[in-house]
């Protein structure tokens, strides 16, 4: 059961601070007074998609809280199942503020949840029933979900579902492989094509930096020998002259007299003796280099050509060797997957025509037991209706056959007939605005027996109806209301009269900023707003007596 709503800064509520009891609550106003931001606050806190103009102007978020209390059973396992703190006491804090920036910050009970959770967590805490509801009503291609929801064929369904599922994944691959067969032999010579070339082409990783690594020495010869051969000219023994590497043995061996006499030049004969063996080892390496350094220009057309069909590949295959081997194979997969043989095919054939014959009895078993629901539902609608003054109302429920389809091969549509002795119609073409909220709460009624939903929400289920029929209707609020608690926005004063809480909606403008506040009625407060729904503006002495009997009169028959 909701027992509070806080909501700050959404819309014209600037600040709210709400306390609902069980049974019937009923919230009124004047038009534009805010009503509807009430269960945009609610929605919006039960994890529904919002938006950041639902945020006051001028303020930079907007938040909602909202209590619940004595928690089902379902909604602790549900908490639990979601890894969350349990309710302290039967006590649930829900929380959710919307940030001007777009971002949301949700908890429950304290820990942070996300809005997808919230969701979750809502749908089992609250339904609510607005006046888009009834309009559904009008949409024969969602008449089945409301057999859905009372049947209890859930399992048939999950498995319809699964079987579907199978079947459509088998279905397109047997098109894949069916498609036209010239199509086919192009797509494998072109694979074919594709795979030899990349094939030949021996790809190896690396290669192609060390191939350009080698063109940059071909393509610089020439300055590479001159030079190394200029180095280890200097670096050794001439005709006329000595190298660099005998000038420094030459040099050591002057030294070493020296150093045996005058300790300060050891350190000096040292490095010189590193010098000249490091020279050394510089003369015969390069050396090596310039004998390796050959040039050959039958390798350099080698390298050259291998580039060249390694760009090729490149720019049409990705640019590195292992784009180029990654396209290879899954080119060869997809040459394996289209290869099949007709016996393989004929083999799909004979699964899928199996898969089909398990799906036809899934869904003749899924028409069954809706057809079964059908006929409960007909006949628990038509006692709620003749309860809300709708006594000669006969609903039907039309079945087509349909092809197999997510929700099964039904067409689905509800039928009535508003008077005896007429045909039975489709609902969407003939009910009024004012039958077909009636017949919505019927069906809501119907449907919420049974159910674990601890609060129901109705934002003007009354629109189009007055008189005694909505009369029936708060009594049928009412009714619900002793197993639930039940929120309901009307301007009926028949609704108003039965609730066993009545809040005021009012809106006022005070330095140029509009605000709108919920304020709960006393005993004088309800006959003030029951008689301005009944009169308008100005307010009568016989409007306020009036009041004041549908009030009395309310109270006797509860």
């Amino acid at each position: 059961m909701l027992s509070e709503l806080n909501i700050q800064n959404i819309a014209v509520i600037e600040s709210a601070d709400i306390g609902f009891g069980p049974g019937l609550n009923v919230l009124s106003g004047e038009t534009g007074a805010g009503k509807s931001i009430i269960v945009d606050a609610l929605s919006a806190v039960l994890g529904e998609r919002t938006s950041r103009e639902l945020i006051r102007t001028g303020a930079d978020s907007a938040q909602v809280s909202a209590v619940f209390t004595d928690i089902s059973p379902d909604v602790e396992d549900l908490l639990a199942g979601l890894d969350l703190p349990p309710a302290e006491n039967g006590t649930l804090l829900v929380s959710r503020t919307i940030f001007a920036e777009g971002r949301n910050n949700c908890r429950v009970n304290g820990t942070p949840v996300t809005v997808a959770m919230l969701k979750q967590l809502g749908q089992s805490l609250i339904s609510i029933h607005g006046q888009h509801d009834s309009q559904s009503l009008l949409d024969p291609e969602v008449h089945y979900r409301f057999l859905d929801e009372m049947g209890d064929y859930d399992p048939l369904l999950q498995t319809y579902r699964e079987h579907y599922e199978e079947f459509v994944t088998l279905y397109r691959r047997y098109k894949q492989l069916s498609t036209d067969e010239d199509a086919l032999l192009r797509r494998i010579d072109f694979l074919k094509f594709e795979i030899a070339e990349m094939e030949a082409a021996n790809i190896r990783v690396g290669e192609y930096d060390e191939l350009m690594d080698r063109r940059t020495f071909f393509r610089n010869s020439e300055k590479i020998l001159k030079g190394l051969n200029q180095a280890i000219a200097a670096l050794s023994d001439g005709e006329e002259e000595s190298g660099a590497v005998t000038l420094a043995f030459d040099a050591l061996s002057d030294l070493k007299t020296a150093a045996q006499h005058l300790p300060e030049v050891r350190e000096a004969e040292q490095q010189l003796t590193d010098a000249a063996y490091a020279l050394q080892g510089v003369r015969d390496a390069l050396g090596d280099a310039l004998y390796a350094c050959q040039y050959d220009p039958a390798e350099q057309s080698v390298v050259e050509d291998r580039i060249d069909v390694l760009n090729k590949l490149r720019s049409r295959f990705g640019p590195t060797e292992e784009d180029i081997l990654a396209r290879l194979e899954e080119e060869r997969a997809e040459l394996k997957s289209i290869e099949v043989s007709d016996e393989d095919r004929k083999q799909l054939e004979a699964v899928l025509e199996e898969k089909k014959n398990i799906l036809l009895e899934d869904a003749a078993a899924l028409t069954d037991a809706r057809q079964k629901t059908a006929r409960q539902f007909e006949a628990r609608v038509s006692e709620e209706l003749k309860f809300l003054n709708m006594p000669y109302v006969e609903l039907g429920t039309s079945f087509e056959r349909c092809k197999l389809n997510p929700n099964g091969a039904d067409v689905i549509e509800f039928l009535i007939s508003p008077n005896p002795g007429e045909a039975l119609k489709p609902l969407s073409k003939i009910a009024s605005g004012g039958e077909l909220s009636r017949i919505m709460l019927a069906i809501q009624n119907v449907l919420s027996k049974g159910g674990n939903v601890g609060t129901m929400i109705f934002d003007e289920i009354d629109t189009g109806v007055s008189g005694s029929a909505a009369e029936r209707i708060a009594k049928k609020l009412q009714e619900v209301s002793r197993d639930r608690q039940v929120l309901c926005i009307t301007h009926s004063p028949q609704v108003a009269a039965y609730a066993d809480a009545h809040y005021l909606i009012d809106k006022k403008v005070e330095g140029g900023k509009t605000y709108t506040g919920v304020k709960l009625l006393d005993r004088a407060g309800r006959e003030g707003e029951i008689a301005r729904i009944i009169g308008g503006e100005t307010v009568s002495e016989l409007q306020l007596q009036n009041a004041a009997e549908m009030l009395d009169f309310a109270a006797r028959n509860d």
